[in-house]
């Protein structure tokens, strides 16, 4: 009988070697090529595998949304999934969502793989959407986070860091606009929140050469609010700035870049 063939996700390649030899010593075959920005799910979908094992020990929020995008392909849907490793609320948080997936310590993975292969989900559940790094340009290089930047990240919500991924080499994030910042990106939860956000950074946007960002909640999202873009904008204004670019973070926020007003 051949070899069950299992495409690997996960985003370190140093890692990816090691578990596709663990994953290999199981008697298993393994594409573990390392996930790109673009095509991955065509990928998986060219390569039929008979299951996809995805790692949780890093970025588990791309694992998710990986699993999340290919429960909502007619072609991959079916695919068994193995959730492999992880923190024990990351697994419990993708647990709920994905109840007919498996899940497995790496020690028990292999038991885990075939059990998943051979009762492969009937109905499957499609987790709610989310917007993804992968499946288009990647989190940091759309907020510009670069090689050597302190990113003062403040209120971020749980998972932001998993969703940025692996930093560029040297840069940090940092929960307060500490002098030496190079970048402010702050989450606001009502009006009162960034009204004081807009005068901290509106004091600070000078000293910013990575720029700043004001991250509102989607009206679409999970939070409800007493504001809205325009009132962040307003506030903008009256404090001498602009904003010149947005960026969508994930399903729940959107982020305004800010520059200092030019005087007409």
């Amino acid at each position: 009988m051949a070899a069950k063939l299992l495409r690997l996700i996960c985003w370190n390649p140093e890692l990816a070697a090691q578990r596709k030899r663990l994953l290999e010593a199981r008697r298993f075959r393994v594409d573990a090529g390392q996930p790109h920005t673009s095509g991955l799910v065509g990928n998986i979908r060219d390569l039929a595998p008979d299951a996809v094992v995805i790692d949780l020990d890093r970025m588990p929020s791309h694992g998710r949304a990986v699993a999340a995008v290919l429960r909502q392909g007619k072609a991959t849907r079916t695919v068994p999934i193995v959730f492999a490793g992880g923190a024990a609320d990351k697994v419990a948080r993708i647990r709920a969502e994905l109840p007919d997936a498996a899940f497995a310590a790496w020690d028990g993975i292999a038991p885990a793989v075939r059990q998943a292969i051979a009762h492969p989900p009937a109905m499957p559940v499609k987790p709610p959407a989310m917007m993804q790094s992968y499946a288009g340009t990647p989190l940091i290089r759309k907020l510009g986070i670069k090689e050597g930047m302190a990113v003062a990240a403040i209120a971020a919500p749980d998972g932001f860091e998993d969703l940025l991924g692996d930093l560029p080499e040297g840069a940090a994030l940092q929960p307060r606009l500490r002098p030496g910042a190079a970048m402010a990106i702050w989450f606001v939860h009502s009006l009162r929140e960034a009204a004081g956000a807009v005068d901290a950074i509106a004091a600070r946007i000078a000293a910013l050469s990575g720029g700043a960002w004001i991250a509102v909640p989607k009206r679409s999202g999970k939070y409800r609010v007493d504001f809205t873009m325009n009132d962040v904008r307003t506030l903008c204004l009256e404090a001498g700035m602009v904003d010149y670019k947005i960026c969508a973070v994930d399903a729940d926020w959107t982020a305004l870049k800010l520059a200092k007003r030019r005087k007409p």
